[in-house]
């Protein structure tokens, strides 16, 4: 079962720009109801729940007054509100009365606003098509009111449609038509609101720290307005970013200060999808009861959301964690429920599809009706033409010797354009066999290359295979016998002192030899433990040289189970950078760092000594290591300067 991680958060900045309409109603209890709106106003991104209070009262009162105006007001203000808190139900509800009354009353101007808004809580519900007829709406209302700002605002709406499809290009150009607009009417917030847009743009396309200024730069004016719903929603984008590269230990925080901004303002829909991404990071990081808890509450949130889409998922990561705590009774029946969530979703999209295509169908039915209409009154004239042609016989016989050239000549232009589409089909055959055949050469060289690779790295093994058994078996041995017979030279002579010296250093002598051919040879390490191992060779080194080496192992248990052919490739490695840095570094501290991650081992290696110019000629030692990381798959990336140390990182796929 695999952990989910979806929903790319694009939100949409714009303003209250309602109606421009002098109401000629009744002026009773006026002032009343535009203080109302000036609540709402003040209170849209800062506090939403008095906002929301102010705008049912709003339109509590115009209902009761019969103002007509106000009540579209009212109305288009909620919608907008929804669009803004992230219930896009009520902002359909909201906006499509208002549309109503506007049409009922005849009044156009505030149609293109209610348009924009309704196409956004469309959008917002992942009903793509309902959501551009609603822009396209507002468009057309924009440009018969000569209203810029809609038209602006539309756009920039339309732009973020595109980005949602991942159409980059096109989202960019409606963005660059909206900047446009903005920079002529002299509105800054609105230039800021795309500049916002294209961070989202640089987000999508994975270009991360182009994205973080932008977004930057927006959060700065932001944060001297107070806008505190404009403040979460640049948070939340900086955090997934955060989850995307992988940063897990950094979004958590992120996450959680976002977390307290959204519940201050009460933004349950954006709230959902932030528990739900904590709750992803907090799974990676190992901490599974704060990851069940971000995911338990994001349900209970969602539950009451038009957030169904994405339950799915969070059962299913419920569903896991549960089981890698052994809980398989919860991890069954959240499964079940992920399973079933997800089979109700594809229903409805089935469903949705199914109306899509049956109303297409019936369009083309009916155009096809038309056009058969069509050629039955052709038919006809074609019929009554026939007649008077058969009265003129000579301008019948002239007719048809025309239609017989035209005839031969459409054939000839019929079989001419078969013969070059053959020649064009034949010359892309024989292009792509070409290129195929390059590939070929290419696969087959890199196959070559990797097994001389792998021919000179088992030839360098059998070496320090047999250099290991003739110094444990040869050197080893004669060491063990000259000791032997000084142990009997000794019992005869009386000079203790200087005999214990001599036996101390055969002594260390054969310990020497014998770590020697275990570093040019080690035994299996599924027998002594490769971390063990490791550390033996490493605690060798800093007893023999003036350098503190210290390490790190996590978990030291699954490195220890990792296979063998890995390891060993790992033990060489590390063997040949900590005598690099014996040899060259002048280090007197080095720190050796093994991480085992779900598919790939990775080996963290520093040392505070000299460094060295990136571009100066590598060694063997060097050589060595890339080619036996090129044989593996593996990649190698070095960070050194002079006089700053080197750090080297290096990355082996788990197969």
């Amino acid at each position: 079962m695999k952990i989910h991680s979806k929903y790319n958060l694009l939100i949409l900045f714009f303003f209250l720009n309602v109606f421009n309409v002098v109401v000629a109603q009744t002026t009773q209890n006026t002032s009343k109801i535009d203080s109302l709106s000036i609540v709402y106003s003040n209170n849209l991104y800062k506090n939403p729940q008095v906002a929301k209070k102010a705008a049912l009262k709003w339109l509590e009162q115009s209902k009761a007054l019969e103002m007509d105006l106000q009540v579209a007001r009212a109305l288009y203000a909620l919608g907008n509100l929804g669009n803004i808190s992230g219930d896009y139900k009520s902002t359909i509800t909201y906006t499509t009365e208002a549309i109503t009354l506007l049409k009922a009353v005849k009044v156009e101007k505030g149609l293109a606003a209610c348009y924009n808004i309704l196409a956004l809580g469309y959008k917002n519900l992942g009903q793509y098509p309902e959501a551009m007829d609603s822009f396209i709406q507002c468009l057309n209302y924009s440009k018969l009111t000569k209203n810029k700002v809609q038209e602006s605002n539309a756009y920039q709406n339309i732009a973020t449609l595109y980005l949602l499809q991942k159409e980059y290009k096109k989202a960019a150009e409606n963005l660059d038509r909206a900047a446009n607009l903005y920079r002529e009417l002299g509105d800054d917030d609105g230039v800021l609101t795309t500049l916002f847009n294209f961070a989202n743009i640089l987000k999508e396309e994975g270009k991360f720290n182009q994205a973080r200024e932008h977004y930057q730069t927006v959060l700065g004016y932001r944060e001297k307005e107070g806008n505190k719903a404009v403040i979460a929603y640049v948070n939340i984008n900086l955090s997934q970013m955060l989850v995307e590269e992988g940063r897990c230990k950094e979004a958590v925080i992120a996450l959680r200060k976002t977390m307290s901004l959204l519940e201050a303002l009460k933004f349950n829909s954006d709230l959902v999808i932030v528990l739900n991404d904590l709750g992803l990071c907090e799974s990676k990081l190992g901490h599974r009861k704060e990851a069940i808890a971000a995911f338990v509450k994001a349900l209970s949130i969602g539950q009451n959301q038009s957030l169904q889409l994405y339950n799915s998922d969070i059962y299913k990561n419920l569903a896991q964690l549960y089981e890698e705590d052994g809980d398989y009774e919860n991890a069954l029946k959240f499964y079940q429920k992920g399973v079933i969530t997800g089979e109700e979703q594809n229903s409805l999209d089935k469903e949705k599809y199914v109306a899509n295509i049956q109303e297409r169908y019936e369009t083309e039915l009916k155009e096809t009706r038309i056009q058969l209409l069509e050629k039955e009154q052709k038919l006809s004239d074609a019929e009554l033409q026939k007649v008077e042609l058969t009265v003129k016989r000579q301008k019948l016989i002239r007719n048809v010797l025309i239609a017989g050239f035209g005839l031969v000549l459409l054939t000839l232009i019929i079989l001419r354009l078969f013969y070059i589409q053959r020649l064009r089909v034949q010359k892309e055959l024989s292009l792509q066999q070409e290129e195929n055949a390059k590939q070929k050469i290419s696969e087959m060289m890199k196959d070559h290359k990797l097994s001389v690779i792998e021919r000179y790295q088992e030839g360098q093994d059998e070496e320090r295979s047999r250099l290991a058994r003739e110094i444990h078996d040869g050197i080893g041995s004669d060491l063990a016998g000259i000791k032997i017979a000084f142990e009997h030279y000794v019992e005869n002579n009386h000079d203790q002192s200087q005999s214990n010296r001599i036996a101390k250093a055969i002594s260390s002598a054969c310990v020497d030899v014998r770590s020697l051919s275990h570093q040019l040879h080690p035994l299996s390490f599924s027998k002594i433990g490769f971390t063990s191992f490791l550390n033996d060779f490493i605690d060798q080194i800093s007893t023999k040289s003036s350098i503190e080496i210290q390490t790190f192992f996590f978990p030291e248990e699954e490195i220890d189970q990792l296979p063998e052919l890995l390891l060993a490739d790992a033990y060489r490695i590390v063997q040949e950078l900590i005598n690099n840095i014996l040899k060259h570094a002048e280090a007197t501290h080095a720190d050796v760092q093994l991480t085992k991650h779900e598919d790939h081992l990775n080996i963290v290696i520093n040392d505070n000594g000299k460094g060295f110019k990136k571009n100066k000629k590598q060694g063997i030692g060097l050589r060595n290591i890339k080619e036996r990381l090129h044989k593996v798959e593996g990649d190698l990336d070095i960070d050194s300067s002079p006089g700053n140390g080197t750090s080297i990182t290096i990355n082996i796929p788990i197969i």
